[in-house]
């Protein structure tokens, strides 16, 4: 008999109503918010990491090998008469390699530095002879170089070439 009364308080009209809306499932007051993706921010930070560590890690266990294997130098006289070469003088090993395979020598650069001045001491020579030129043409008089333009040497040589190459083909005579 217990079990009717309570089927009974079940089917009243107004305990009905609340069955009805207890069906109704939408999460009561919890509710996700929308928010933008991060779908490409992921990807990115994914992809940032794969490939610095597929470089790292070669990289890594390159240096630690070269580290373990060969080690640091060690500082020993220098023989008479041997001649040391730059990446010598470095103790790490990794140092060594990239003085000897990416960086410029000393020498190269003192040389390089010694071109560049016996150029900048040719043109200034060169500016040092027009200017005692023209000084040795105002005082003399006897020859002007007024129209002298080294700078359309070129199309001079250029035209001097094109009429000899027209004679060559063509002979002397005019033909018009």
């Amino acid at each position: 008999m217990a079990i009717f009364s309570t089927l009974r308080s079940g089917l009243k009209p107004n305990n009905f109503k609340t069955i009805i809306q207890n069906q109704v499932r939408n999460g009561g007051h919890y509710t996700v918010p929308a928010r933008p993706s991060r779908w490409v921010y992921d990807k990115f930070k994914d992809d940032v990491h794969f490939y610095f560590m597929l470089t790292a890690i070669p990289v890594g266990i390159s240096i630690l090998a070269i580290n373990i294997l060969v080690g640091p130098a060690e500082l020993r006289p220098i023989p008479e008469g041997y001649q040391p070469r730059e990446e010598e003088y470095h103790r790490n090993p990794i140092t060594r390699i990239i003085t000897k395979y990416f960086k410029t020598g000393m020498q190269e650069n003192y040389e390089v530095h010694l071109h560049c001045a016996w150029e900048c001491a040719k043109i200034s020579e060169m500016g040092q002879l027009r200017a005692e030129v023209k000084r040795q043409m105002q005082i003399h008089g006897d020859y002007k170089g007024w129209y002298h333009r080294p700078d359309i040497a070129r199309y001079s040589r250029m035209k001097r070439e094109a009429d000899t190459f027209n004679t060559s083909c063509q002979g002397t005579e005019f033909q018009g």
